[in-house]
């Protein structure tokens, strides 16, 4: 399984980024992480056919993480589409999502695919589907309102992506990750419902994860001066994700 990293931006936006989401690619169809605002553009560039997309999971419902559905929705009628798309969120957004789907008018598109939406409990980590040898699953971040981290299970080994959240007690008490991609809304410092790189390098006991990557970046933040700070102390190194960037599990 590889995850392929198509935007990783701030909410805040970038010069070159786009806002932050991902797709899981498996043998058995792909899975989008949210939907930043060029998901045509960006799977065209990694050559992923649309109809390889079997569904979305919406980690929560800041406008950064979902105002492309409306884009790949379309993009997928003008596909022809005929397959079910499986789209998966809170179900304390559930609500939400049927207003932005009848606000663009889904239903009166001759749209030849079905939109399942499957709602899930932000408030307890538990399975979020099982497809060939990969197990998905959702915990709770510390974000403002109902967010969920993402676990990924695949063979031996796991993911996890902390989705929009504080420093989070649930992902540091993890027996085994072998890839964190974690959230870094500033280079320095503390942050109430964001976390820091410097908060990543301090919190979490990255010297035993193999691969760190620092996702959600703000462009003019030191992010180079605090890696180079960190290496100095003998800390393994963290990556900075950037758009297109893919990560093999």
């Amino acid at each position: 399984m590889d995850v392929l990293i198509l935007g990783s931006a701030s909410a805040s936006g970038s010069r070159e980024r786009d806002n932050t989401y991902l797709l899981l690619q498996h043998e058995e169809g792909n899975w989008m992480i949210d939907v930043g605002g060029n998901p045509l553009g960006k799977l065209k560039q990694a050559e992923i056919p649309l109809q390889t997309i079997r569904g979305v999971i919406l980690t929560h419902f800041h406008i950064d993480h979902i105002f492309g559905l409306p884009s790949l929705l379309w993009g997928m009628w003008l596909g022809k589409r005929k397959e079910p798309l499986i789209i998966c969120c809170s179900q304390d957004h559930q609500d939400q999502l049927g207003d932005i789907l009848r606000a663009y008018r889904t239903d009166e598109w001759p749209i030849g695919f079905e939109i399942k939406v499957q709602p899930f409990d932000c408030a307890e980590p538990g399975t979020l589907f099982v497809q060939g040898d990969m197990t998905v699953s959702v915990f709770t971040s510390l974000h403002s309102g109902s967010t969920s981290g993402i676990r990924v299970a695949c063979g031996d080994k796991v993911l996890v992506y902390s989705a929009d959240t504080a420093p989070s007690e649930w992902i540091r008490s993890q027996p085994r990750i072998d890839v964190l991609i974690h959230e870094a809304t500033q280079a320095r410092g503390d942050m109430s419902i964001h976390t820091s790189l410097e908060g990543i390098l301090t919190f979490y006991p990255v010297d035993r994860i193999p691969q760190v990557i620092a996702i959600h970046l703000t462009d003019d933040e030191p992010y180079e001066e605090v890696l180079a700070q960190y290496k100095k102390t003998g800390t393994p190194g963290v990556l900075l994700a950037h758009d297109m960037m893919r990560v093999s599990l």
